[in-house]
This record gives C-alpha cells, structure tokens and sequence, in this order.
C-alpha cells in the first residue's frame, strides 16, 4: 500500500482518483465546516482543495490498514493464545476492560448490534519495558538472578466500537482525518495567539518609551539619570524594532482567506507530520519475559502517533455473549470496599 502511494503521489501525471466524488466531496465539506467555512467564499474552492484531501485520505488510510488484527480475545483465545496472554494478566482483566468500556456498552445496546456474535474495535493501551531479576534457563541448569527484559501493557482502553473489523477500520480513518483538521485549526490559534502577544508587547514597548520621553526632561539637571534613561531607551527601541519586524511577518502570514486556504492545504498534504504509525512486535515468553524468536511467540502490536500523543494498538473482537453487566474484578472491589 504504501509503495503504491509514493508511486502516485511522485507521478507528475494526472491521475484519477482513488475515491469517488461524493468521498471527496464528503471530506472536502467536513475540512470546510470545522476550518473555516469562508473558505466557500474562494471560487472553485472544492476543485482547488481535493487533491490535498485525496493526499490526506490516501495517507490515513494506508496508516490504518497497516493496524495488526483483529485478535480475539474471548475465554478461550486467553487459554490459546499467546498474544491474549501478553497483552492481559488474567481473562478477569479482558472481561473488565469490556464490560466497563462506557463506548463499549453504548455500543452493544443499539438496536443494530442485537443480532452480532462479536464487537469489534481498536484496543490502545500503555507498553513499559523493564529490568527485572528471575530465574533462567542456561543449557540444562535453571539460574536464579539473571536479569530479564520484561514487557507490561496497561491501560487499556477501546476506541471506535463497530460491528465489523472493516468499520473500525473506517471509523478510526474519519478520526484521523478530523484530527488533520483540527492541527490546521490549532495552527491558525497558535498563529492568532502569537500576533496577539504580539500586539501587546509593541503597546507595552510604546507605552514605556513614552512615559521615558515625558521623564526626559524633568531630569535635564541630573546628568545620570540622563544616561540611564538615554541607554534605556536605546534598549526599548531596539526591542521594540525587533517586535515590529515579528510582528509585520506574522501579519503577512495569514492576511487572508487564501491564506488560511493555503495553511489548511498545508496541512492535509503533510499528513505525515501529524499521523504516524509503525508496526512493531516482541518475541515473548512466559511472564511477558523478552527471549530469542526460538523460545517465546511474536506478540504484534502498532506504534501509533496522532499529533504528540503515542499509544500502542491492536484491533480486537470480543464475544458479545461473554459482556457482563458487572465484572468479577469490580464486584471484588465492591466487597472490598462496599460500594
């Protein structure tokens, strides 16, 4: 997928579209309304900005194809399989993570989902690594103290529940696609925020010299203060000159709709920039220990970056039958503590 991307994005030749034009039309409105809907006022302003919204898609959907899964994670599959084992500590913990999952069990009692065997959706979660002491085996002698690599993952939470691996899939591409248009929008804030700052460091500056030149010449009899007051000034001028100059760019750089179209265009075809996803793997063994391909079972998950935020992911499927209204791990905890 991702070499037929560079194929097309590199060629110079047109090209038809991957999507269809209600598609893009779809996602063009949508980058519109939640950026700035002046931007309609630019004639041919959807010709003008699907290419950069193709760029976008074509991007958010080949990160999300590359998402490993789904796994199941019923009963069972913890009994079997060991990336079930790695990811959770107990099946109790896989049934609390369901059943407690708000988005989950919104989810579950449409009246859509009454006729599904499992839900679907995309698993994120925490991944630490550390340093522990255990017992190892070296040839045929079991040795105590060795120092292991042991891999945790915590945290977890479900995101985009669907009733299929290809909803969440499109589901979590819409998401990324908002997210590209809410970095323009955050760019055009910073961008505000700045020239604001900006405009009122310039008044401050003023403001001080002017209150420098009204004291300039009540202090003509005392030659000191003359200097310091001179040298001062100096210092507020230069500052100031250097605020005009960062302030006249800032003013240039988004003067008008066209700039905020081109800021948006930016954006979307530097996608990149703001979604990111790797795919990794750990060779496993019992305890979540880090071993050699030989010894232990591939436990795959995706590295995901959406703006500076990083999480781990897996997209999973779980046995509806197998939700229950309250998990053993929270009844425990409410005999505990009564509630």
């Amino acid at each position: 997928m991702f070499s037929f991307i560079k194929n097309l994005l590199s060629s110079g030749e047109p090209h038809a579209s991957v999507y269809s034009r209600d598609e893009l039309d779809k996602h063009i409105e949508m980058a519109v309304e939640h950026f700035d809907s002046r931007l309609k006022l630019i004639p041919g302003y959807r010709k003008k900005l699907a290419p950069a919204v193709e760029n976008a898609l074509i991007h958010t959907d080949a990160l999300i194809a590359e998402l490993p899964g789904p796994v199941d994670l019923s009963r069972q599959a913890y009994s079997s399989d060991p990336r079930v084992n790695a990811y959770f500590g107990s099946v109790d913990q896989i049934e609390h993570v369901f059943s407690h999952s708000a988005d989950f069990r919104e989810f579950v009692k449409r009246a859509e989902s009454f006729s599904l065997t499992h839900g679907y959706a995309l698993m994120v979660m925490s991944r630490q690594e550390k340093s522990v002491l255990g017992h190892a085996q070296v040839g045929d002698m079991i040795q105590s103290e060795v120092m292991q690599q042991v891999v945790n993952f915590s945290g977890h939470q479900l995101v985009k529940p669907a009733d299929s691996e290809e909803s969440v899939r499109y589901d979590l591409r819409e998401r990324a696609f908002q997210h590209l248009i809410a970095e323009a929008v955050l760019k055009l804030a910073r961008h505000t925020e700045e020239k604001a700052d900006l405009d009122r460091e310039r008044i401050h500056l003023k403001m001080e010299l002017k209150t420098l030149r009204a004291e300039d010449g009540a202090l003509d009899f005392v030659a000191e203060e003359i200097d310091q007051s001179r040298s001062r000034a100096d210092q507020l001028r230069k500052q100031l000159a250097e605020v005009e100059l960062k302030h006249d760019k800032a003013t240039r750089g988004l003067e008008t709709i066209n700039d905020y179209f081109e800021l948006l265009v930016n954006v979307l075809n530097h996608s990149d920039v703001y979604c990111g996803l790797e795919n990794r793997s750990d060779c496993l063994g019992q305890h979540n220990v880090v071993v050699d391909s030989n010894n232990g079972s591939e436990v795959p998950y995706a590295e995901i970056r959406i703006g500076e935020l990083q999480r781990y992911g897996v997209i999973v499927k779980y046995p509806l039958n197998e939700l229950k209204e309250q998990s053993r791990i929270a009844s425990q905890m409410n005999s505990i503590y009564g509630q």
